[in-house]
């Protein structure tokens, strides 16, 4: 009893959704519904004027739970009641209702009926007739709160779920010959791979600055899943990121392919490559 209660209920929505449905609810049930149609609630057996009577009976009660609900709504502002302190509350707008109604009998309506008897039986009716509007209330309002904390949880998982493929995509793990994880250097900062015999040299930018790393492992290895990724082999000992070409040109020497970033950073492509590397580069 001393926990808090959900954040839901604290809501301002919430209250007003259990009041209207809390209005309709009772006006129904009171004029409709035996036991509450009939001239129990007052000393008429006139059923339209015992129908006028309970309606403006639940109309000042609506009045008092609005106050009550806004004090409630500022009190869970600064901190949320506990689950006891809320049904106290509770019981207090029972209470309340209940002393609105014997008053009205007995200044308004002239009851002839003994205070007691008056007050006996509204302490019967009143909090039978609000149990179940309110479990309904509470019950429908709980799931609807839930579906919207599942929806909010999928919209997340989905957002990370995603940022994480981003980050998954955007970053390239680099095996040595014998498969075990040496590397792992972020794509966008590759700029081409260079073979030497056994080894492979990964060219990056680190800081404005063209860096490498050396790798334990051939680049004919590499290459499936570099292909893949973006890359494309232009020369038997060099594979290139197509996203960081800047140009390829020829000259007398042949073609070659110049990088952003770089300082004038050029590597050859063959012929054997060229046809490929160009319609890559060009899609």
């Amino acid at each position: 009893m001393n926990r808090r209660i959900p954040k839901y209920l604290a809501k301002g929505t919430t209250n007003v959704y259990l009041l209207m449905f809390l209005t309709f609810f009772t006006l129904f049930f009171v004029n409709v519904f035996a036991p509450f149609k009939d001239a129990g609630w007052f000393n008429n057996n006139q059923y339209q004027t015992t129908s006028l009577y309970s309606t403006c009976v639940i109309v000042g009660g609506l009045v008092v739970m609005i106050i009550s609900r806004i004090i409630m709504h500022f009190v869970n502002k600064k901190k949320l009641l506990s689950v006891l302190a809320y049904v106290l509350w509770l019981f207090a707008e029972i209470f309340i209702i209940t002393i609105l109604y014997l008053i009205i009998s007995k200044t308004v309506l002239h009851d002839s009926r003994p205070a007691q008897e008056i007050f006996k039986r509204a302490l019967i009716y009143i909090p039978t007739m609000l149990v179940i509007p309110y479990l309904i209330s509470y019950l429908f309002i709980g799931l609807k709160t839930k579906e919207l904390i599942i929806r909010e949880l999928r919209a997340r998982s989905q957002k990370v779920g995603t940022v994480s493929e981003e980050i998954a995509d955007d970053t390239v793990n680099f095996t040595d010959e014998k498969g075990k994880l040496r590397l792992s250097i972020k794509k966008s900062s590759i700029l081409f791979l260079e073979s030497n015999d056994n080894y492979v040299n990964i060219h990056y930018m680190d800081k404005g600055k063209l860096e490498h790393s050396m790798l334990r492992n051939k680049i004919k290895a590499l290459e499936p899943e570099l292909t893949q990724m973006g890359f494309a082999r232009c020369h038997r000992s060099y594979m290139a990121n197509l996203q960081k070409i800047k140009l390829i040109s020829r000259d007398k020497e042949g073609f070659s392919i110049s990088f952003d970033e770089s300082d004038g950073t050029r590597i050859p492509l063959s012929k054997t490559y060229a046809d490929t590397v160009m319609q890559r580069f060009s899609e």
